[in-house]
């Protein structure tokens, strides 16, 4: 489940004391214009050296009021963009944890657990929720902060590298909880148990390393014969009408950052050796790898012991599809293309 305590806290990181001072230099500023104003109207009653001695003194005011406000306006955009990203991952978040609710529900209808345990498991989803829309409200307070300062938001953004889009709605209240059943079903056969044998302490860390060298080039290589006039299925010349895939994590096990998918093949697991490295029980050295061709970015077992799940389903190999909830060990990772 996802941590949405920890995302207040990326909220904290976000540095106001800029927007202070910038609001004083804005007030500051805006004395010196409303003066300016009054200059002009008065201008016919005062000799005209008068009026270009204290008109001069007002820009001149204004201008160092300006040289002192762009170093802060760009400390500002830089935090602001800290902000989007915080506001990205509380919406990640709800996402997460409605995908959450809905596997609680699977291994409920499964028979894992019984009306007690559901209601229980229920209980924390919607105290997760409700965490969220608190963490979402503080971060568009914040953003009304930066606003008080900027023009616009495409102000903020200028010259500083866009994280991602960050909604200023509010979000979608998560669904309805699913009714109980009446009875419960019949249990299924017990599922794989985790390796005994794996360390503590990898159960709670993951360290994702993408490794991905260029193919070796061989000079003076001949051409293979009878390959004029075709393309490679998969190659650093092919061309390919591929989308751009991302795996984003979904569980404190997933570990924070989503892993692009490179055009070429990766495999996952415990060993540091893969370009994506997964720690905690059930995870073997060479656990999956996921392959790319002209049909899209496929994810293959490689005979662990217990499993790869794709939707909660366990597979040998499947085609990814967009959505698609991907589960290592306690590793859970959303597919996403685009």
């Amino acid at each position: 489940m996802v941590n949405i305590r920890e995302l207040p806290e990326s909220l904290s990181e976000v540095d106001l004391g800029v927007i202070d001072a910038l609001k004083a230099l804005k007030e500051e500023a805006d004395i010196l214009r409303e003066r300016l104003t009054g200059l002009e109207a008065v201008k016919a009653d005062f000799d005209p050296a008068v009026f270009s001695r204290v008109n001069a003194d007002y820009a001149k005011q204004l201008a160092a009021i300006e040289a002192k406000a762009e170093p802060m306006r760009q400390q500002a955009r830089e935090s602001y963009a800290r902000l989007r990203g915080a506001l990205s991952d509380i919406a990640d978040a709800h996402e997460a944890v409605k995908l959450d609710r809905q596997e609680i529900e699977l291994r409920r209808k499964l028979g894992e657990f019984d009306d007690e345990g559901y209601k229980e498991r229920l209980k924390q989803i919607e105290a997760a929720l409700a965490e969220r829309a608190v963490a979402h409200k503080q971060g568009e307070a914040l953003r009304a902060r930066f606003l008080e300062v900027f023009a616009s938001e495409e102000e903020l953004l200028q010259g500083v590298e866009d994280p991602g889009p960050a909604s200023t709605q509010e979000m979608p209240a998560a669904d309805e909880p699913p009714p109980l059943p009446q009875a419960p079903p019949p249990a299924p056969p017990p599922a794989p148990s985790a390796s005994s044998h794996e360390p503590a302490a990898a159960q709670t860390q993951i360290l994702q390393v993408l490794k991905m060298p260029e193919p070796p080039k061989v000079p003076g290589a001949p051409p293979v014969p009878g390959a004029e006039g075709k393309r490679p299925a998969f190659g650093p010349n092919a061309t390919m009408s591929l989308r751009t895939a991302r795996l984003v994590p979904q569980n404190p096990e997933a570990g924070r950052s989503a892993i692009p998918l490179p055009p070429k093949p990766i495999s996952l697991g415990a060993d540091p050796a893969n370009e994506v490295r997964i720690g905690g029980p059930g995870v073997e050295p060479k656990h999956a790898q996921i392959t790319v061709d002209s049909k899209g970015y496929t994810l293959s077992d490689l005979g662990s012991k217990s499993g790869t799940r794709v939707n909660a389903e366990s597979i040998k190999e499947r085609l990814l599809r967009h959505e698609d909830v991907v589960q290592i060990g306690m590793a859970r990772f959303v597919f996403r293309e685009g």
